[in-house]
């Protein structure tokens, strides 16, 4: 747009007061000649619309080779035909008898094509703006379009419009909104468009669309060719018209040149003020070049054709501290440093040869500081273009310099990107960090636009983003750009608008983003899904059942919510390590996996357990058939690591609504419902019943008041006696843990030791047990009692302790009793383990000299091989094969096996549950070592059996 457009901008509104008046004027005359002759006030609109039309194709025809775009062209071209079709559609308008159909058919016809091809023309033209198009083509095109549409007319194949007596037929108010509706849709892209209009133009534009719309829904109502509405949408087309012909021939092409020729005319009436005026300055000539030398912060000075310096200004003079009368006359090798002396003398030498000003940078040193300057030697010459001397002017650049420099280095050196771009989004200027973001280099960058790095963005997205940062003047947006390499960046842009001396547009920070977002996508996963099996975790699958459960409570529908346990899971964790359990619970998971997921939702809760919901079809039997399902996920055995694993479930369940309307209730239930199939036996489900939560509550309270018994001294350390039976003494005792609870009275350890086991209390229960044991033992031996060996039963969670040796090390030397007379007596599956970790664990116990045996054996793994790693000393046959050796010849084989394998090993062998004089006898025969049960004396305190062990030898009852 030239500087008279935006003058006219600047200065004058797109319609004066003027223009309104007599735009009005005109419509009032009009209507008053409607009045008295619609035909002739038909007549004279219409062609005032046909004289526009024409005028907008002769200015798009004589301006086709400079248009700056094809919004004119387009616009020009389809006018031409427009203005055809319309005049047809005027003189053969009902009245007039021109041709032979007088009736309004034909001209409604005629109307209903012309705007067919006005509408299409304006949005074609509004999208073709930002091109350069030939003529010729909208010509051809456009008036291949107003000959068919013609034809169509008269042949008689164009719709019906108009019906006498009717009035307009569905076709033509149909195809007025169709023409509305694509006025509207230019009106948008026109809008999308606006910075290739200038103010003024396109804001006529919009609102002749304006009027053209609303005039195009006027004609849809009118029934008599005569009528109102005929008359008030010709009004509104006649202002549309008007305000095209502002926008594009007044405001867009003869408001430039009247500022032009005025401009001119202006010009010409000072031209000879201006004569004047330059007479005098050239009058003023040499004050003025004296003042600017004098007063300039460059260094200038002059020397004559030997090389004597004849001028400097106050700036030379200043850098040399000399005064003038001390330079005028010198050669610079007599005011200059020589170094910088020679410089200075070969750039000017180099002027003179060239005949022609040169521009250098020159590095001087002066007071030993090095100083920077731009400068240009030029040479002199004097009328008759002889050379006369030469001269330079110098500016000092070094603190500029200086500040690029580190403009420059801290830009390089800046983690974020930083890059320069203009309105175009093209770059401008790249710094390291962008190329090492987007792995381009800086060559490649600076003829890249951003959307050759966009992802995610299209074009339109883009500039709406611009847009905005354009109206905000800053703006903040995340983005995905596509590195050199294929990899996809996730990145953060803080660009701002500037608008600099020489360029204009974007200056943007860029920071790489990807880890961030992938750690915040990490984050949001591992607050959602289980990260080793990849299932939703327990609160992703709340959130999910209750969904379910709130849709399913208006549907009826039935769900059961299932809670498994994977059976002995931590034996094989121990026994095989921790890779292979985790292995072997992400094939779980995926078996889970293979249930349909429309009917099941499948999550892992902790450790081994997995939680499933499942929706129940109508009949009774589906829950048992669900069930039965699951189960048989687990039918065959899992592959790990060359290793085959055969583990069942426990699983427990709740019904949905019968058990719990919540997943909170629901999963309470499930669980309890578990916990009972794993107290039964394991390998099976259980239905939440009442009884079940009965129990639960039981097993809670008995909890509740497990905690805190030892601080209460509700737990005592009984003694049961272990006789030798080849001399009948008492040779040890196992101690055995009893709770006395004021409101529960003596509780079994069958019942809480489990508990205890479970909740971890059996740690400090443990240890407290061990602890009064030894005080004891060393008690009786202070009080002169015979040493004996003291048992002391050790959970598996003690001894996977890695602090077991120090815990019980630290025992021994708190209560001075010594190892040798302590048996910890061990269950099978402890040594199943880490096999590194137990044998250093069971050496350390061993140098203190405590006694290890293998408690309850022969009803867990029982196997020579650890026998014979492990430093085991005994034996402790199992209660259950002492208890039919009478009635089962089997179990006595089993003892006789186990007593000879023992012995072959060098172990001692002791039976538990001794309860009979037949029993005694008979492990007297089979040479068991030791033994230990009722027959010889129930767990009893340590005061009795004191009395006991003073005795020495066991009186056993007949």
């Amino acid at each position: 747009m030239s500087r008279y457009q935006n003058q006219a901008q600047r200065t004058d509104l797109p319609i004066a007061l003027p223009q309104v008046v007599g735009l009005v004027v005109v419509l009032v005359s009009l209507h008053l000649i409607a009045r008295h002759d619609f035909l002739l006030f038909h007549t004279l609109v219409e062609m005032l619309r046909i004289v526009v039309l024409a005028g907008l194709f002769a200015l798009a025809w004589h301006t086709r080779h400079w248009a700056t775009n094809s919004f004119l062209g387009v616009i020009g071209t389809a006018a031409i035909f427009i203005a055809s079709l319309e005049l047809l559609h005027t003189i053969g308008y009902k009245g007039l008898g021109i041709f032979p159909d007088d009736d309004g058919n034909l001209p409604t016809q005629l109307w209903i094509a012309f705007r067919y091809l006005e509408a299409v023309a304006f949005l074609i033209a509004v999208m073709a703006v930002r091109w350069r198009i030939s003529l010729m083509l909208p010509f051809a095109v456009f008036g291949s379009a107003a000959v068919i549409l013609g034809l169509a007319v008269f042949s008689g194949l164009f719709p019906d419009s108009y019906l006498e007596g009717s009035g307009l037929t569905p076709f033509k108010v149909t195809s007025e909104y169709i023409i509305a509706g694509i006025f509207a849709v230019t009106m948008i892209w026109l809008y999308r468009q606006r910075r290739r209009f200038a103010t003024p133009v396109f804001y006529l534009i919009q609102t002749s669309l304006v009027f053209n719309i609303l005039a195009t829904l006027t004609l849809t109502r009118y029934v008599s060719v005569y009528g109102l509405a005929n008359e008030l949408g010709h009004y509104l087309l006649l202002v549309s018209s008007y305000l095209i012909y502002r926008g594009v021939l007044v405001t867009g092409l003869i408001r430039p040149y009247q500022f032009l020729f005025r401009d001119l005319k202006r010009h010409e009436e000072h031209l000879s003020e201006l004569v004047a005026e330059r007479t005098a300055q050239l009058a003023r000539s040499e004050s003025l070049t004296r003042t600017f030398i004098e007063h300039s912060p460059a260094l200038i000075y002059l020397m004559d054709a030997e090389g004597r310096v004849t001028l400097t200004n106050p700036a030379f003079r200043k850098l040399l501290g000399l005064e003038g009368q001390h330079i005028l006359g010198k050669s610079i090798f007599d005011v200059f440093p020589p170094a910088a002396a020679a410089s200075i003398s070969r750039q000017d030498q180099r002027a003179r040869e060239l005949a022609r000003p040169i521009t250098v940078t020159d590095i001087v040193n002066f007071e030993n500081e090095p100083r920077m300057f731009e400068a240009v030697h030029f040479p002199i010459l004097d009328e008759n273009g002889q050379l006369s001397g030469s001269g330079a002017i110098a500016t000092d650049v070094t603190d500029h310099r200086r500040t690029q420099a580190n403009y420059e280095l801290m830009v390089q050196a800046a983690m974020d990107g930083l890059l320069v771009m203009d309105y175009e989004a093209n770059f401008i200027q790249v710094n390291r960090a962008t190329e090492e973001i987007t792995g381009y280099s800086q060559t490649e960058l600076l003829e890249m636009n951003i959307r050759d790095l966009e992802v995610d963005l299209d074009a339109e997205a883009i500039e709406r983003s611009l847009d905005q940062v354009m109206v905000e003047g800053s703006g903040r947006l995340e983005s995905r750009w596509r590195h050199k390499d294929g990899s996809i960046r996730d990145v953060e842009i803080s660009a701002h608008v500037f608008d600099g001396t020489f360029t204009s547009g974007f200056f943007s920070f860029v920071r790489d983003i990807t880890k961030r977002k992938s750690n915040l996508a990490r984050i949001e996963f591992l607050a959602h899904f289980d990260p080793l099996t990849r299932l939703p975790n327990r609160a992703r699958f709340e959130e999910l059942v209750n969904d379910r459960l709130d849709r399913a409570g208006s549907s009826g529908s039935r769900y059961a919510l299932v809670y498994l346990d994977l059976d002995n899971f931590k034996d094989i964790n121990d026994s095989l390590g921790h890779t292979v359990g985790d292995n072997l619970l992400k094939e779980v998971a995926r078996r889970l996996g293979t249930l349909p997921p429309e009917t099941h939702v499948i999550a892992r809760a902790s450790g081994d357990e997995f939680m499933v919901l499942a929706k129940l079809g109508p009949e009774e039997k589906s829950c048992v058939h669900e069930m039965e399902r699951l189960h048989q996920l687990f039918a065959n055995s899992f592959a790990i690591e060359g290793h085959h694993l055969a583990t069942s479930v426990s699983m427990g369940v709740a019904l949905f609504p019968d058990d719990g309307d919540d997943f909170t209730t629901l999963s309470r239930n499930a669980d309890t419902a578990m916990y009972a199939a794993k107290m039964e036996g394991r390998n099976t489900f259980r239905r939440f019943d009442t009884t079940m939560q009965e129990k639960a509550f039981e097993r809670q309270n008995l909890l509740a008041k497990l905690r805190g018994a030892l601080e209460r001294k509700e737990m005592e350390v009984y003694y049961q006696p272990q006789m030798d039976l080849a001399t009948r003494k008492i040779t040890g005792a196992e101690a055995i843990l009893r709770w006395n609870n004021p409101e529960l009275a003596w509780v079994s350890p069958s019942r809480f030791i489990p508990i205890a086991e479970e909740s971890g209390l059996i740690v400090e229960i443990g240890e407290w047990v061990l602890r009064e044991a030894c005080r004891q033992g060393q008690a009786w031996l202070e009080s002169g009692m015979p040493p004996i060996t003291l048992a002391v039963n050790l959970s598996a969670i003690q001894f996977q302790r890695g602090d077991l040796c120090d815990k019980v090390g630290g025992i021994l030397d708190e209560t001075g009793f010594e190892g040798r007379y302590l048996e910890l007596e061990l269950t099978e599956s402890v040594l199943i383990g880490d096999h590194k970790r137990v044998v250093k664990t069971i050496q350390g116990l061993k140098q203190r000299d405590i006694h290890l045996a293998i408690d309850d054996f022969g009803t867990g793994y029982s196997s020579l091989a650890y026998l014979n790693r492990f430093a085991v000393d005994k034996l402790k046959i199992d209660r259950s094969f002492i208890h039919d050796m009478g009635s089962d010849p089997n179990n006595s084989s089993v003892v006789l096996a186990i007593i000879r394998m023992a012995h072959s090993l060098g172990l001692k062998v002791i039976a538990e549950g001794v309860e009979n004089a037949s029993q005694l006898e008979q492990l007297d025969r089979l040479a068991c070592d030791e033994v230990q049960g009722y027959h010889l004396g129930k767990p009893m305190p340590a005061t009795t059996f004191q009395r006991l062990l003073s005795n020495g030898v066991m009186t056993l009852p007949d």
